[in-house]
C-alpha cells in the first residue's frame, strides 16, 4: 500500500483514517471512459488500499447491516470491501501512480449520490449470488446489473433492492406473529430461574388460567384464544449420542468434545477497588449479578478478583471476611454518587461429568429408549427423561482453568476433556467398555439415525 515512505503499518493507518474523518461529504471523482480502448488507468490497476479496509472489514462484517439479513448467504464477502473495489475500479488513477490507494480511502465514506459521478457507469455481476456487489454498487450510484443461476440467488437480491413501505412491512409481520404465536408459544413457555411465572389468559373471556394450566393440549386452533405473558425458552442445546456398536453393549454416549456447552462474556456496571471497612481488602462491588444461568452452581475460577453485588436492602457482603456493611462508601463518599465502570466478566457453562457417561440402550423393563427420529414420541420421552436425571450444569466465572469443581457435589474434573479421544470418534462411557470408535460407523450399525437429547434446564431457559 504506497501512502508514505519511511512509516510503519500503524502510523499509515492512523494517517489513512484520520483523512476519511470526512463521511458523509458530498465528493466529485474523476472516472474513465471504459468503451476508449485507449482509456488511463484506474486506481485499481495501480493501487489498493489494502490495510485501511482489512481492518475495517475485520471490524465491520456484514453482522449489523438489516439489508444482508434478507438471508444468511453461504458465501457473502464483506460489503466494505466491494465498496472499495467498485470505487477503486472506476476512479482513474492520479498521475502520481503512488497515491492511487490514498486516493481511493480518501472517498470511501464519502457520499458519491449527492453529485453522482458514477450515473453513468454500467456494472454486470454475472455471479451475483447474495447480492452484495449489487447493493453495494447501487449505494454509489450505479447502474447495476445481475443474474444468476441459483432460484434462492435471484429472489434475495430482488427483496435487497425492492422498494416496500415500512409501515406494510409492520403490518404483514404483525398479521404473522398473530397467527404463528399462539401454536408455538406453549412449547416456549416456561418457569423463570429466578421464581417468575408467566401468566396465561384466555383472549375471549378474560380469564386467567391457573398454574397448573398446559396450553399443550389445546388444539392448534383453541390455542389462538389464549395468549401468554411471561418466561420464554431462548436456547435449548442438543446433544447428539453415539450409540456403541459393540454387541451386547449398545450404550449411548453423547459426543461432545469438551464439557463446554457455551461461553459468554457479560458486561455489568461496577465500582471497581472498593474496600472493605473491616478487613481493609479490595473488591469490586457490582451493580448487578452476571449469570447466564442463575440457578445451577457457580465456581468462581482462581484468579478471578473478588467481588459482592450491591444490595439495596442489605447493602453489600465483603467476600473477603463476611462483614456486611448497609451504607457502602468509597473514600467518605455514598457509593452511589461515584461513577460506575463497565466491567466485562467472562462466563462459561459447563455439563457435569455424570452427565457425560451417557445411558444404557434399554430401560430396566427392557424397552429400548428412543431418541433417534424414526422412534415413537413415547420412547422419545422416555429417553429425555431418563437423561435429565443425571442432567448437572456448572457455571464458571473468570479466564477458564483447567480443571473445575463443583460445588454441590464436590467433584473436580477437567474443562477440555470431553468424550471425544480423536477426530470422528467417541469413546463409550459404559463402566466395562470404553471402546473407541467411529461415530458415522457406529450409527450406521445401529440403523437409525443418531440418538440426541435437549440440554437444558431451567436455570438456562432465560438468561443465556
Amino acid at each position: 500500500m504506497a501512502l508514505g515512505i519511511g512509516k510503519n503499518k500503524k502510523d499509515l493507518l492512523s494517517e489513512a483514517i484520520a483523512k476519511a474523518v470526512g463521511a458523509g461529504r458530498a465528493v466529485e471523482v474523476e472516472t474513465v471512459d471504459f468503451s476508449d480502448p485507449n482509456r488511463p488507468k484506474t486506481c485499481l490497476e495501480i493501487d489498493f488500499p489494502l490495510l485501511p479496509i482489512n481492518q475495517i472489514a475485520q471490524i465491520e462484517g456484514n453482522a449489523g447491516k438489516p439489508i444482508y439479513q434478507m438471508s444468511k448467504w453461504w458465501a457473502r464477502r464483506r460489503s466494505s470491501v466491494l465498496r472499495a473495489l467498485l470505487l477503486a475500479a472506476a476512479m482513474r488513477a492520479p498521475e502520481d501512480g503512488a497515491s492511487a490507494a490514498k486516493k481511493v480511502w480518501e472517498v470511501y465514506y464519502a457520499n458519491h449520490q449527492r453529485k453522482n459521478p458514477f450515473k453513468d457507469l454500467k456494472v454486470a455481476d454475472i455471479f451475483m449470488g447474495g447480492g452484495t456487489t449489487i447493493v453495494e454498487g447501487s449505494r454509489l450510484g450505479m447502474q447495476m446489473f445481475g443474474s444468476d443461476l441459483n432460484p434462492v440467488a435471484w429472489f434475495v437480491v430482488k427483496n435487497e433492492m425492492a422498494q416496500v413501505n415500512p409501515d406494510e412491512v409492520r403490518a404483514l409481520l404483525a398479521d404473522i406473529e398473530a397467527e404463528v404465536k399462539p401454536q408455538i408459544m406453549p412449547f416456549y413457555a416456561c418457569d423463570c430461574p429466578r421464581g417468575h411465572k408467566g401468566k396465561w389468559t384466555r383472549i375471549s373471556t378474560g380469564e386467567t388460567m391457573p398454574e397448573d394450566f398446559d396450553a399443550l393440549n389445546l388444539s392448534p386452533e383453541e390455542r389462538k384464544d389464549y395468549n401468554y405473558e411471561g418466561p420464554e425458552i431462548i436456547y435449548v442445546f442438543w446433544a447428539k449420542h453415539g450409540p456403541c456398536s459393540v454387541t451386547g453393549c449398545g450404550h449411548r454416549t453423547p459426543i461432545m468434545t469438551s464439557p463446554v456447552m457455551a461461553v459468554k462474556t457479560i458486561t455489568v456496571k461496577a465500582w471497581q477497588d472498593y474496600e472493605c471497612s473491616n478487613c481493609r481488602n479490595e473488591l469490586d462491588v457490582e451493580a448487578d449479578e452476571a449469570r447466564m444461568a442463575p440457578s445451577v452452581p457457580l465456581y468462581i475460577a482462581p484468579n478471578e478478583k473478588k467481588y459482592a453485588i450491591l444490595n439495596e436492602q442489605f447493602g453489600v457482603i465483603c467476600p473477603h471476611c463476611g462483614h456486611r456493611e448497609q451504607h457502602p462508601r468509597i473514600a467518605g463518599e455514598s457509593l452511589h454518587k461515584i461513577k460506575t465502570k463497565n466491567k466485562k466478566i467472562e462466563l462459561s457453562l459447563l455439563v457435569h461429568p455424570d452427565w457425560l457417561k451417557g445411558a444404557p440402550k434399554y430401560d430396566a423393563n427392557g424397552n429400548e429408549f428412543g431418541g433417534s427420529a424414526t422412534d415413537s414420541a413415547e420412547s422419545t420421552a422416555a429417553w429425555n427423561d431418563e437423561r435429565a436425571k443425571t442432567l448437572r450444569l456448572l457455571e464458571v466465572r473468570g479466564e477458564l482453568p483447567e480443571t473445575v469443581t463443583c460445588p454441590e457435589t464436590g467433584v473436580t474434573f477437567s474443562s477440555s476433556e470431553g468424550t471425544v479421544p480423536k477426530k470422528s470418534n467417541f469413546a463409550c462411557q459404559a463402566p466395562t467398555c470404553g471402546q473407541v470408535q467411529d461415530v458415522l460407523t457406529s450409527i450406521k450399525h445401529s440403523g437409525k439415525t443418531g440418538p440426541a437429547c435437549g440440554l437444558c434446564d431451567s436455570g438456562l431457559l432465560l438468561d443465556l
